[in-house]
């Protein structure tokens, strides 16, 4: 019973608004290990009983999908942009191109990144 609650609800709220993510590694791994804490939290095991958690969730009926899902998610954000017609917002964003050369180097900081460092130092 807790593997479909989890399926249904844990899962759903755990990758909610994932279509318009753009994940990086770092992110998929935060994701993984959530999951992971999620089950052993189920389950009622910590990290000092050294299970490991895809025993855990077979257990549970469970399979390690979040990143994937994660994924399918994206793509199918993109597929309806894709899918829109040829004067919509969402597919002239995509053929947007910015002219002119980009400077070189580092952007220079804005007078609110200087301001708050100031008042960071004073607090």
């Amino acid at each position: 019973m807790k593997g479909i609650v989890y399926k249904s609800c844990v899962r759903s709220a755990l990758l909610y608004g994932s279509e318009t993510w753009c994940l990086s590694e770092n992110e998929l791994g935060i994701l993984r290990r959530t999951e992971r804490a999620m089950v052993r939290v189920m389950c009622g095991v910590k990290l000092m009983d050294r299970k490991i958690t895809e025993d855990l969730m077979q257990m549970l009926g469970l399979r390690e999908a979040v990143d994937r899902l994660a994924k399918a998610n994206g793509v199918r954000w993109y597929g309806h942009v894709l899918r829109r017609e040829d004067g919509h917002v969402l597919r002239r964003a995509l053929d947007l191109e910015v002219s002119g050369p980009r400077k070189r180097g580092r952007p220079k900081k804005r007078g609110r990144c200087k301001w708050r460092r100031r008042v960071g130092r004073l607090g």
